[in-house]
């Protein structure tokens, strides 16, 4: 999504504007017994909840009739603040340890920081029984690996891990949903570059080379060939030659049975090789490495002037563009847009297998009783199936209904999404919306067959010569200082690094070499585990 690993990511595209990320106000303080209900079934007492979240909630939506549906079933008010994405970890590191945390938050999950914030009591113990008071939740919670992992680690529940899937995943093994990209159809057919669900890196940069050179959209001096921004560099270029590239999966175990660092393996270099002769021949646009969030899609689903755009995997992110290009440009991207992925030099594809969880949900130490419960009634709700089809599809009989054959249809007007019609939808807590993507009829079917089809075809080229980069619960879990330090921006470094004047390979070795008084110390330790 953008996501850890958008690690897209992420992004946030459909599947991630259901996440919420919750306020930096108040701490807990209602009455222990604040959840009596009435005869009708009703909450009594009304609860302020504050939440803190990266959807932007602009002034007086909150009165729109989906959140209002949320709040008066659940009799809750919200306080709510906005988290701009880049400012996401550092403001939660400093609510956590100040003991500001809001009531619910979602959290860029960070082993070590959580390890240390349970040592420090800054985050809510559950109780004991919660699995049984709330069991939706709780059969999520199991799928994500990481939950029982935690539990085995600190005798007790702090964290809830937000499950990628639940009831609809799309293909095993499960690969991360970036390393999608989007092309403009129309203007490869116009060279004469062949259309194909799989290309190499330096088959991508042929392709941008030319429309620089032929401009078949007459885009002039705007001509963006691609439309990467930093993160999509590191995932398009250097990823897809090097599967341990990133920070998800630098320190890994290799065939001789010791632990390397990716960043220093020479797959690394032919990555960054062919992202700098990319610079260098202006196929990235000369300023990419200042775009944040949306500035480089927009160059190809708002301005119309880009023949490549980082897109990742989910159906919701390729009906947003299609929703993006007819709003801005007028144009039905069916005929513009064809969707692949993206493999190293050599031919074998590389990706991050998927742990099913992203990010999770943290609860305040000392919210009151009364605020956790209603809050995990309203999350146990929301993954039920009828809350996922609430928070997915809207209203049955307003936006929705079945058909004559029991199958959800979509009652919303050509062209309108849910988002158009209930803007910033903030209270899918838990469940991700991919899980829901696979299957929602509000996006096109052929989006999502093209996404599953992608998804399957990510898991057989992964399988069958690939190179995936394996989740292993051993590095991800293990927790020490030095590895807690070890945490580079990836991204950033290897812009820096093409950004270089002077011999690339040269300077790659002079950076990996600047990093070992960090890298060697945690190598040493996974190398030489304590008894």
């Amino acid at each position: 999504m953008k996501r850890s690993w958008k690690t897209a990511k992420t992004v946030l595209a459909v599947g991630m504007s259901a996440a919420l990320l919750l306020t930096a106000c108040g701490k807990g303080g209602s009455s222990a017994d604040g959840n009596a209900k009435d005869e009708n079934g009703n909450y009594k007492e009304q609860l302020t909840i504050s939440a803190a979240n990266l959807i932007n909630l602009k002034e007086g939506q909150l009165d729109n009739e989906f959140h209002k549906y949320w709040m008066d079933k659940f009799n809750i008010k919200w306080d709510y603040s906005y988290i701009d994405w880049d400012s996401w970890a550092e403001k939660l590191r400093l609510w956590i340890n100040s003991g500001d945390l809001p009531d619910v938050a979602v959290w860029n999950y960070v082993h070590g920081d959580a390890m240390n914030y349970i040592d420090q009591g800054l985050l809510y113990k559950f109780p004991d029984d919660w699995k049984t008071r709330w069991p939706n939740v709780a059969a999520a919670y199991k799928l994500t690996g990481l939950g029982d992992k935690l539990e085995e680690l600190t005798g007790g529940t702090y964290v809830l891990p937000r499950p990628v899937y639940y009831e609809n995943k799309p293909a095993d093994p499960l690969l991360n949903q970036i390393g999608v990209i989007a092309i403009r159809k129309d203007w490869a057919e116009k060279v004469g570059f062949q259309l194909k669900d799989v290309y190499t890196t330096s088959e991508v940069n042929d392709y941008a080379r030319l429309i620089k050179e032929k401009d078949p959209g007459k885009a002039g001096s705007k001509l963006v060939p691609i439309a990467y921004n930093s993160g999509d560099a590191l995932t398009n270029f250097v990823m897809a030659n090097s599967e341990h590239s990133r920070v998800e999966s630098a320190f890994y175990k290799g065939e001789d049975g010791k632990f390397h660092w990716g960043p220093a393996d020479p797959e690394t270099l032919t990555g960054l090789k062919v992202m700098q002769q990319a610079f260098k021949e202006k196929l990235l646009d000369p300023e990419f490495y200042t775009w944040k969030s949306s500035e480089g899609t927009d160059k190809f689903r708002v301005n119309g002037v880009a023949g490549v755009m980082s897109l990742g995997g989910l159906a919701s992110y390729r009906q947003d563009l299609n929703t993006n290009m007819k709003k801005n440009l007028g144009v039905d991207s069916d005929a513009l847009v064809h969707t692949a992925l993206v493999t190293g030099d050599d031919g074998k594809y590389r990706n991050l297998e998927q742990a099913n969880f992203w990010s999770a949900l943290i609860f305040n130490p000392k919210i009151s009783k009364a605020k956790f419960e209603r809050i995990m009634d309203l999350i146990d709700y929301s993954v039920s199936k009828e809350g996922q089809l609430v928070l997915n599809m809207g209203f049955e009989g307003k936006d929705w209904k079945y058909d004559e054959n029991k199958q959800l249809v979509s009652t919303l007007p050509e062209g309108k999404s849910l988002e158009d019609k209930y803007p910033s939808r903030f209270e899918g807590l838990y469940l991700l919306g991919d899980d829901f993507s696979v299957i929602n009829p509000a996006i096109k079917k052929e989006y999502r067959d093209r996404a599953v089809e992608l998804y399957k075809e990510k898991a057989k080229l992964s399988t069958e010569g690939g190179k995936m980069a394996t989740y292993d619960w051993d590095v991800q879990l293990y927790d020490s200082k030095a590895k807690n330090q070890a945490g580079f921006d990836y991204a950033t470094e290897y812009t820096n690094l093409i950004l270089q004047p002077g011999d690339l390979e040269a300077n790659w070795k002079k950076w990996v070499q600047s990093k070992m008084s960090i890298v060697q110390p945690v190598l040493d330790e996974l190398n030489n585990p304590k008894k």
